[in-house]
């Protein structure tokens, strides 16, 4: 498995920073665009130097930027401008995630990229989104999942809420910017005219609670923390097994049967819907009881032979061995300058058909940079000592920064 050859004619200029824009131009790059990554001399992405690191490079790096080119241009600088707006004028699409405001300083916001070329689709990915009260407030996940109410859905009732461990906001954005990428670019077959995309965290994390929202839109009552459990269906959640944990999804009455409890069929407080979801806790509480006689392993080759949903909770190494794991090679291998393979997740997309390549690991800070500049832009070695030596005389003069959102 690897990258798909679908975009090979899609090249994308990437400003993008730290996770939720490089998440998603590698989709974009693993679906086979040319995305060019636009990093600050001498400094980079943001998330370069995060610990653990394979060699130099950071799991953030390693996990967000796979299969892309790596150019330093300072668009601060004179000569850095140009070569970036060089750039642009033979890209498709412009990809970034800063704060609003930041572009038009650097001659990158949309105004700037449409003189250029007037094709090209300029995506952005804010925090809070381009206008609004918190337009300038910086922004990260965490933020964002807080403001959206995700946070206070998560934990075990009456206890503090809990930290999700996946950068949710992030990754939806970077999913959502890439879908929008999409739609415009096959709306430019159409129409050939570029166009304008705007994502925000918030608006990405609430999307994605939308079920969760409904309910309290028609009823007006606030979701809580479920814990565990499923906050509305009875019986679907993790449950306690003598040795672990177990997720069952719905599995009414046949649960009953296969733990002993044929009773509980006919009990007066569980024989209907409406019962169940009335005595949910205590229909849970039962079912958790008789899950604790066995071990996870026993439960789940009696439920498989009964047609029951369920699954283990497996912790990341045993994820990494599961059989539908291995069978999918959901765990990719690529190329490393340390020498050994690296592995990383496989893009979920699979498409019947498509010309397959390697996956490469993700590049050096400005690896490609002598490339484009000479073969992509047509500079001289001359043209590019004077890029550089600009570059070197504003870094010299100003300290390290590292670019927010």
């Amino acid at each position: 498995m690897g990258r798909l050859g679908l975009m090979h004619d899609v090249r994308i200029a990437d400003l993008t920073i730290a996770v939720a824009g490089p998440s998603g131009s590698q989709l974009l790059a693993d679906l086979g665009a040319e995305v060019i990554k636009i990093e600050l001399p001498d400094i980079g992405d943001i998330t370069r130097d995060a610990a653990p690191k394979l060699g130099n490079d950071s799991f953030y790096h390693l996990a967000v930027n796979r299969n892309k080119k790596s150019v330093a241009l300072d668009l601060r600088t004179t000569t850095g401008r140009e070569a970036f707006h060089d750039l642009v004028r033979v890209s498709d699409v412009v990809f970034d995630n800063f704060r609003p405001g930041v572009l038009e300083g650097l001659g990158a916001d949309y105004a700037s990229i449409r003189t250029v070329n007037s094709s090209a689709i300029s995506c952005s990915i804010t925090g809070y989104g381009p206008t609004g009260p918190y337009r300038d407030y910086p922004s990260f996940d965490d933020m964002a999942e807080g403001l959206s109410g995700v946070y206070s859905l998560c934990g075990e009732p009456g206890r503090a809420p809990v930290r999700l461990p996946i950068p949710v906001a992030d990754l939806a954005a970077g999913l959502y910017a890439s879908a929008g990428i999409l739609a415009a670019l096959l709306d430019r077959e159409k129409t050939g005219k570029g166009r304008r995309i705007e994502v925000n965290m918030l608006d990405s994390v609430m999307y994605l609670l939308s079920l969760n929202f409904q309910p309290y839109f028609i009823t007006g009552q606030v979701p809580q923390p479920a814990g565990s459990k499923h906050p509305i269906a009875p019986m679907v959640g993790i449950f306690r097994t003598r040795n672990g944990h177990i997720v069952l999804g719905p599995s009414w009455p046949r649960i009953a049967r296969v733990i002993g409890k044929e009773w509980m069929i006919d009990d007066p407080r569980f024989n209907t819907v409406e019962k169940r979801f009335e005595n949910k806790m205590e229909l849970e509480a039962l079912i958790e009881e008789g899950l604790q006689q066995a071990d996870t392993e026993d439960w789940l080759h009696l439920m498989r032979l009964e047609d029951i949903s369920a699954g283990p909770v497996n912790t990341l190494d045993a994820a990494v061995l599961d059989p539908q794991v291995l069978h999918n090679r959901t765990i990719a291998r690529m190329r490393h300058a340390v020498g050994d393979d690296a592995r990383t997740i496989e893009c979920p997309v699979k498409m019947g058909g498509a010309v397959e390549q390697e996956h490469l690991p993700p590049p050096a800070l400005g690896q490609h940079s002598y490339d484009v500049l000479k073969e992509l832009l047509g500079y001289s070695d001359e043209k590019i000592a004077e890029l550089k030596g600009e570059e070197k005389r504003v870094g010299d003069q100003e300290p390290r920064t590292r670019r927010r959102l």
